[in-house]
């Protein structure tokens, strides 16, 4: 049996409710209480209005613990994706690092420590976040779109929480075994193979009948004077408090079961870039022309702009050696940053036309670190994922003996990667349900971008048992 790891994400909102700031102390001492730590992720203005209000006692307590970031004022409006909705990749990259670098540098002054992960706050999705938080030095990006198991994302693990705690039914032996219930189905899904189950809770709802934000900022309201949330009575509190202890004891003495916090996610997974041997990218070429999605092979996970980037060095050193090389390492690259055109019919070229074209697009990608959205081969315009194809198509030749003056045929493609029972569409779209949200709040720029990104998209490997 593999160890199942266990987060508790504490999504640390409310920085207008004074009281709510009470409740992290109270968590904190039952953390302490079983000897674990929790991921506090906490917005940028909660950190600072504890500050104002000279609450050391409980940026002490949270010293302790540990740090993560959930953006700099959540539902004060205008939220990321609403401030990022007509931007692209660039002008949007350096908007969420403007907006958001300060809460990041806030958290570190206050805390002392700089945020293990980035909290997706609602339903502020943008694609361009995840990469920011990565340059910004951030490990982990949290919630959003993504899955319950991590998977590299723009260069970050990502992952969603597995089970919420759901604060406003707490405070009963039903709740509670519900909750057992729960958590028993995810890791009887796990235990086999291991995995992360990630139990979020909003500590301010155990002590508030509402969501601070809803009460202030729902559909696109920005209040000239902010309410506080109503309190439930402290009986009540005291109740909810109580069952949530017995559940962190009953996860903590459960067997193969380790607690770990955001920090350490990150080394229980293989590293991003992987290296594959020549056997690999023969079997990684007949799969990409196959399902133009991520692939295994052999424990090692390589998202469609690995494939890019593997086949374009390969040809780029069968052009200056004569040779296909024996391994090539993957390089983080970005997905297209504009939408690829498609092409309506199948063009033919030459294998040596690919082969040079390859080299070119090979030190183009790897100075600017995105592929192409657009190339140029034989006065044709093509795609990066028929250009893709026509790589691989090339490298199988080439390992046949088939001479350059060859011909192939690239073929027409929509130029959209496919994911299995990923449906990358409906998961942006869900996001825009947010209650903060204006009304109809949409953005193709971001359902767009999200898409094109998903060229880096792939699982992500959990080391294996070291004896």
């Amino acid at each position: 049996m593999r160890t199942v790891y266990v987060i508790f994400q504490l999504d640390t909102e409310d920085f207008i409710t004074p009281e709510t700031d009470n409740v992290i102390v109270d968590l904190i001492k039952i953390f302490n209480r079983h000897g674990i730590k929790g991921s506090f992720a906490i917005v940028g203005e909660k950190a600072r209005v504890l500050e104002r209000r000279r609450r050391n006692d409980v940026i002490k307590a949270l010293k302790t613990q540990d740090i993560a970031y959930q953006s700099n004022y959540h539902s004060v409006h205008p939220t990321i994706s609403e401030y990022l909705r007509g931007l692209g990749w660039e002008d949007g990259v350096k908007e969420v690092i403007r907006r958001e670098e300060g809460g990041i540098r806030d958290l570190k002054r206050i805390f002392g420590q700089y945020p293990s992960a980035f909290i997706q706050p609602g339903g502020n999705w943008a694609p361009q976040v995840p990469y920011a938080m990565k340059k910004l030095g951030i490990q982990v990006y949290a919630d959003g779109i993504f899955l319950p198991q991590p998977v590299w994302f723009c260069g970050i693990l990502s992952i969603r929480y597995s089970l919420s705690f759901n604060e406003r039914e707490a405070g009963t032996e039903e709740h509670l075994q519900m909750m057992k219930e729960k958590f028993e189905d995810i890791y009887n899904s796990l235990k086999d193979k291991g995995g992360v189950i990630i139990i979020v809770l909003h500590p301010c709802m155990l002590l508030t009948k509402e969501f601070w934000d809803a009460i202030n900022f729902a559909k696109g309201n920005m209040p000239k004077e902010l309410k506080t949330a109503p309190l439930i009575p402290e009986d009540l509190y005291k109740r909810k408090l109580a069952r949530f202890e017995e559940f962190v004891d009953y996860i903590t003495r459960h067997p193969n079961v380790k607690v770990i916090t955001f920090r350490e996610l990150p080394s229980l997974y293989e590293e991003e870039n992987v290296e594959l041997n020549i056997d690999e990218m023969e079997i990684l070429a007949k799969k990409v022309l196959d399902k133009h999605s991520f692939h295994i092979i052999n424990r090692k996970s390589i998202s469609l702009a690995d494939a890019f980037y593997v086949f374009s060095y390969a040809l780029k050193e069968y052009k200056d050696k004569g040779v296909i090389p024996r391994k090539v390492r993957t390089y983080t690259l970005l997905g297209p940053v504009e939408r690829p055109p498609e092409i309506r019919e199948h063009v033919k070229v030459r294998i040596g036309d690919v082969v040079n074209l390859a080299k070119e697009v090979y030190f183009n990608i790897v100075k600017s670190g995105v592929i192409p959205s657009a190339i140029k081969i034989n006065n044709k315009v093509i795609g990066p994922l028929s250009f893709l194809c026509a790589m691989a198509q090339t490298f199988l030749l080439l390992l046949k003996g088939e001479n350059t003056e060859k011909e192939l045929e690239i073929i027409s493609t929509d130029e959209k990667p496919k994911f299995e029972g990923y449906d990358l569409v409906r998961r942006v779209c869900s996001q825009w349900r947010w209650i903060v949200f204006p009304k109809d709040f949409h953005s193709e720029r971001i359902l767009e971008l999200t898409i094109l990104q998903s060229w880096t998209l792939k699982p992500a490997i959990m080391k294996e048992l070291k004896d």
